[in-house]
């Protein structure tokens, strides 16, 4: 069985700077991580390795080649390989054009479609959740949203999904592309022979041309969203604080406000 894991490298949320021309991330000078929710689809994949026989954990990713230290990390906490899509074609692309990019690197890699495409359900530097569906949309198979774990694996996958606050078990034919939005939120640190492991293990560099890219689908050229504005967020609210020493006076006030 073939699994492909597609993980991002993302800022640190609390040091990212834009380009407000552009409406992109600036991204050199800020310290880049692993995007947690990644780790998690990582984790889902490699419980499904330990469970099953035969599989195989290929980690993609996309992005400039610093991106190679996540591709390390996820081949450390359990990959065997790692594809990165390296290209300067690919720079300033949307939801669309990272989704077209990552698929045709799929297809190239695999000469077709794996069992399972596991992600997880966003990035934290966009927050659009958007890419997964897309490329199932473009690689026309189906999805599994939001799996909490998998509980069943052979010609087809079960899993039980969280939907709101509902837990509701699905099941899929394979291919199949699973979003993973939670797991544990102590990050697992890999041992010292995983990460020397890591550094031995292949990564594959694929440009556009050799992922078999349409140039006019990739980059910001290909993308068909654009941000147009940028606002920074200025709270206007105002803030009444009520303790021990005026507490009926808050009282007051809010009683004021329920029954007026």
């Amino acid at each position: 069985m073939n699994i492909a894991v597609l993980i991002k490298q993302v800022p640190r949320t609390d040091r990212i700077k834009i380009d407000h021309e552009t409406g992109t991330l600036i991204r050199s000078g800020v310290e880049s991580i692993l995007n947690p929710y990644c780790e998690y689809a990582l984790d889902l994949a490699v419980d499904i390795k330990k469970r099953c026989g035969g599989v195989k954990i290929t980690a993609f990713t996309m992005g400039p080649s610093s991106s190679e230290a996540v591709l390390r990390r996820a081949m450390a906490l359990g990959a065997d390989e790692g594809v990165m899509l390296c290209d300067r074609a690919f720079a300033g692309s949307d939801c669309w054009a990272t989704a077209y990019t990552l698929s045709s690197g799929i297809l190239k890699v695999f000469e077709g479609l794996p069992d399972m495409i596991i992600c997880g359900k966003q990035a934290v530097d966009g927050d659009t959740a958007q890419v997964p569906g897309e490329i199932a949309t473009i690689l026309d198979i189906p999805v599994l949203p939001y799996v909490n774990r998998v509980t069943e694996v052979c010609d087809f996958a079960e899993a039980v999904c969280e939907m709101d606050s509902e837990l509701l078990t699905l099941r899929s034919g394979l291919p199949v592309l699973m979003t993973v939005g939670s797991g544990s939120n102590i990050r697992r640190m890999p041992s010292l022979n995983d990460v020397r492991s890591a550094f031995k293990k292949k990564v594959t560099v694929l440009d556009a041309k050799a992922a078999g890219c349409d140039p006019s689908f990739t980059g910001l050229k290909g993308s068909p969203t654009r941000v147009v504005k940028i606002e920074t967020v200025v709270s206007k609210g105002k803030c009444m604080i009520f303790d021990e020493k005026n507490i009926e006076q808050g009282l007051d006030y809010f009683n004021g406000i329920i029954y007026k």
